[in-house]
């Protein structure tokens, strides 16, 4: 689509970029190359910290005001200048529309979203973490505030809920949807080995299960994963983002812990069907992810969005098969896919139509508490352990993520995965074990203080006194 054809270019939009990682980073130098779109406000843990990203983009120092107050920031606005801002409330109050969230930081998001909203601002949600947990109560704070909380283009959450919005839309029996994982298996066979995210792992025995024969072949894939386990195959980032679009859609994972195949990508139509079909999927309509197995050669999938449709009429999907469309071996499923995303490069299109059309990614604004991300433990936990969020795939030691039905947080229910960084086990914790409510003290949060409003909101539970 041309979207010049859509979107007065002479109207431009303003957005904060709250964030200085390779989101925001991205979408900083996107807007730079925008006609219709001015990112001048940068916002990071430090007011210096923004200055350097903006910097990396390549605007000039001169250009750049570092601000440590409102008054300052509305001086440098008035100036026409870059604001380098260590808080989002000292420019909140400026003639921006749109925020864009994408520090990955549950509790920060939490709050950035909640003032940008009550400021009369629009928001683009790049912290996956913070909408796992409340992303069904911003969107409605939103629009009682007539204002979009939206997930953005680029990220696969919104690619994603677009795909399925236009199977839907088109009428098509949708047999699964998803994402392959973050980084590809490619299969060197002149070295036994598969390369991952720059790592090499020996796979001396991978040439066997490079092809799925005819008679059996969910057991070969099956041996794929076994005979990788090395590898990790599912990230809490993966499953976050598949919380994030069950909640958006209403459709939902086939287990908790999903399948996470690997796959070559002209298999994924062929195991991502029922398994009376020669799939693995137990139910209909299901979330999934998969990694994708290639040779160097080969093109990747490139984190990219699909869904699976059922080939209803044979002489059309023929056709379609001709034009190199990927169709399973029965030829009753075919895959329709988006081999990308952009992350903030892509963004700017969700900026546009939040602010200029009112438009949310992907088209709906129905988003429920269909599911929570939870956690289980891997390890016995002990009374008095502290639980903390580490690293760029934001995972905590010893738990790991799943899926289940979303819960009020009361009683005994499972804890959402990411409300739990800074917390403390209050009690021993088997490795297998849930964790809930009972078993650990929750910090004092305002993501925890919104999680209880989502809940009165949903299913008409009170937080407890003491929460």
């Amino acid at each position: 689509m041309n979207y010049l054809h859509h979107f007065d270019s002479s109207q431009v939009v303003e957005a904060c970029v709250a964030g200085a990682g390779d989101f925001g980073r991205g979408l900083l130098r996107q807007a730079l190359q925008m006609p219709g779109l001015s990112a001048r406000i940068a916002v990071d843990v430090t007011a210096n910290g923004a200055a350097q990203a903006l910097r990396s983009c390549g605007i000039a120092e001169d250009q750049i005001m570092v601000c440590h107050t409102s008054e300052e920031a509305l001086i440098a606005w008035q100036k026409g200048l870059f604001i380098a801002s260590g808080s989002l409330d000292d420019v909140v109050d400026l003639p921006f529309d749109i925020l864009v969230e994408s520090t990955g930081i549950p509790e920060v998001g939490a709050l950035h979203s909640e003032t940008a909203i009550l400021a009369g601002k629009h928001v683009g949600i790049a912290t996956k973490e913070t909408e796992s947990v409340v992303g069904p109560w911003l969107t409605r704070l939103a629009q009682q505030h007539g204002r979009i909380f939206t997930p953005l283009d680029g990220d696969q959450p919104a690619l994603l809920i677009g795909l399925i919005s236009w199977a839907q839309t088109l009428g098509f029996e949708i047999i699964a949807a998803g994402k392959s994982s973050e980084y590809d298996f490619i299969w060197h066979q002149d070295q036994q080995s598969i390369v991952c995210n720059g790592q090499v792992y020996p796979a001396p025995g991978m040439a066997a299960l490079w092809d799925l024969p005819e008679d059996d072949q969910r057991t070969t894939a099956l041996a794929r994963g076994h005979h990788l386990a090395d590898i990790p195959q599912i990230s809490a980032p993966d499953l976050c983002e598949m919380t994030n679009v069950a909640n958006a859609t209403g459709l939902l994972p086939d287990r908790p812990e999903f399948h996470a195949l690997v796959l070559r990508n002209h298999e994924v139509p062929t195991l991502l069907d029922s398994e009376a079909r020669g799939g693995v999927l137990a139910g209909h309509a299901r979330l999934e992810v998969f990694n994708c197995l290639r040779r160097p050669d080969e093109l990747s999938f490139a984190g990219g969005v699909f869904v699976i449709l059922r080939c209803v009429d044979a002489d059309d999907w023929q056709l379609l098969r001709g034009k190199g469309h990927v169709l399973s071996r029965s030829g009753q499923s075919a895959m329709v896919y988006l081999p990308r995303h952009l992350l903030g490069l892509e963004a700017p299109i969700s900026l546009l139509d939040a602010v200029l059309k009112q438009l949310p990614s992907g088209g709906g604004q129905h988003t429920q508490p269909h599911v929570d991300l939870v956690a289980r433990a891997t390890t016995d936990l002990t009374a008095g352990q502290p639980l903390e969020m580490r690293g760029h795939h934001r995972h905590i030691q010893g738990l790991q993520p799943e899926v289940h039905p979303s819960a009020p947080l009361v009683g005994d229910a499972a804890v959402p995965f990411y409300l739990l960084p800074g917390a403390e086990v209050l009690r021993s914790v088997r490795a297998g074990q849930l964790i809930t409510l009972a078993d650990v003290a929750l910090p004092d949060s305002h993501l925890k203080r919104l999680r209880h409003a989502q809940d009165e909101l949903f299913h008409g539970t009170v937080a407890p006194v003491s929460a």
